[in-house]
């Protein structure tokens, strides 16, 4: 348990050297260590869930990936602790700092995400299930406002109608014809004019209308009389109409043929357009609906999430805080490690210091003494070196001596050479020069 603990404490930071000088402070960064060791199994726990909401992973594939992902922000976050050393200056520690925080508070905020969507995952789901409701139906309406299926109401009508007069085969034309109308319209009055004479006429027979006298008196007769007139009417009402009947079909027959060919036409053509449109717009809004029945992921289980927060205050609190718990949970080492450069230096700061100090003093003073033996042994270098430049000046010196006095016996021998040649003809020009006389005249030859 001992060994464990001291790697604990040198995994949140600590120095071994200066541990063992200072043993107190074990404690503080083995809770370092652990702290990080906690750190990373959140975030593991953050990129499995991740993992499963987001890309349906299976589990075993999550918890792989989540394992290897909290590897790394243990490294990350081990990083960022160890490589915060103590500064003399406050200001100095806190610009150390920034970086570090910023980046622990971005880690931080990826790794809340997931585990925050975990945790309000039952409120999430229903949200989720009425927003898609909600984008379908905004789809639906969008379609069908799309101007490119305009045509689809129209095409139906006009298909509809095509397939009656087809299957009508001219029927509906007779309806429409005028003349006929007109006769059955006559019939109808005259079939309406004749049940009003007979029952009156009736009422009257019986004694329930008219005079109220049973019995066929001349009145009666009279009322009858009306009534046959009426029948009459109605017979012939009757025939006219048959006469138009027969009349309009028989302009009907010749044109049906043509126009029940011109409905097929008519009907293949809308037929075709039709289901072209109708096919695109279905392909459409099931490629929507594909898409929105998997449209449950991270950013719409976000979205799902906001959404709740700003109908329901207390929820949105709850995971502001949740949130800022896994965030603060995140940043606690860079944090802890920050305050504690920022506080006075405890006995273990003074003894990574001291050591520091006295492993910088000794390798100067190693160096210094490399520097001095590095000189004396090139002293006696020096020494030769100059020997043997002194060597050469003076044989310079000794050759130049040398060749001067051999130029100065040159020079003397030169002159006693020149002596020797020139001493008959001095010798000659000064016994002439005697021989003369003061005034110039030559004196007498010498016997």
């Amino acid at each position: 348990m001992s060994r464990l603990g001291d790697r604990l404490a040198t995994f949140g930071g600590a120095r071994p050297d200066a541990l063992a000088l200072a043993p107190g402070q074990r404690q503080r960064y083995l809770a370092m260590g652990l702290v990080l060791i906690a750190t990373a199994a959140v975030s593991a726990a953050a990129a499995t869930f991740a993992l499963v909401m987001a890309l349906t992973a299976p589990v075993w594939v999550a918890v792989v990936v989540g394992i290897g992902w909290g590897l790394v922000i243990l490294a990350i976050d081990r990083m960022l602790v160890v490589g915060m050393p103590r500064q003399k200056r406050a200001s100095a520690n806190l610009l150390l700092a920034l970086p570090r925080v910023a980046l622990a508070l971005v880690i931080g905020v990826v790794v809340a995400t997931p585990l925050t969507l975990a945790v309000f995952e039952r409120e999430i789901a229903a949200e989720t299930e009425v927003m898609v409701l909600e984008a379908k139906q905004a789809f639906e309406e969008e379609l069908a406002a799309d101007p490119r299926y305009d045509e689809i109401p129209a095409l139906t009508e006009s298909v509809a109608e095509q397939r009656a007069l087809i299957a009508d085969g001219g029927r509906a034309a007779l309806a429409a014809d005028a003349d006929y109308v007109a006769a059955q319209a006559a019939t109808a009055a005259a079939q309406a004019a004749y049940d009003e004479a007979n029952r009156v006429w009736l009422a009257e027979l019986d004694g329930t209308g008219g005079t109220g006298i049973v019995g066929d008196g001349p009145i009666t007769q009279s009322k009858k009389l009306d009534r046959d007139g009426k029948l009459a009417a109605l017979d012939a009402a009757k025939a006219a109409e048959a006469e138009a009947k027969a009349q309009a079909e028989a302009r009907i027959e010749t044109g049906s043929a043509e126009a029940v060919a011109q409905a097929e036409q008519t009907l293949a053509a809308d037929s075709a357009e039709l289901d072209r449109l109708t096919a695109a717009r279905d392909l459409e809004a099931a490629r929507y609906d594909a898409a929105a029945d998997q449209s449950t992921g991270m950013l719409a289980r976000l979205d799902a999430l906001w959404r709740i927060g700003e109908r329901n205050g207390m929820l949105g609190f709850a995971h502001l805080m949740i949130a800022l718990l896994f965030v603060c949970i995140e940043l606690m080492p860079v944090l802890t490690k920050t305050l504690q450069n920022l506080m006075a230096p405890t006995a273990y700061d003074e003894v990574a210091q001291i050591t520091d100090d006295t492993i910088v003093a000794a390798e100067r003073e190693r160096a210094a003494e490399r520097l001095r033996s590095a000189r004396d042994e090139s002293a006696p270098r020096l020494d030769v070196a100059e020997y043997r430049a002194g060597l050469r000046r003076e044989s310079g010196r000794r050759v130049a001596d040398a060749f001067v006095a051999r130029q100065e016996e040159a020079e003397l021998a030169a002159v006693d050479e020149w002596a020797e040649q020139r001493a008959p003809f001095i010798a000659a020009r000064a016994v002439r020069e005697w021989e003369q006389d003061a005034d110039g005249a030559p004196l007498a030859a010498a016997p």
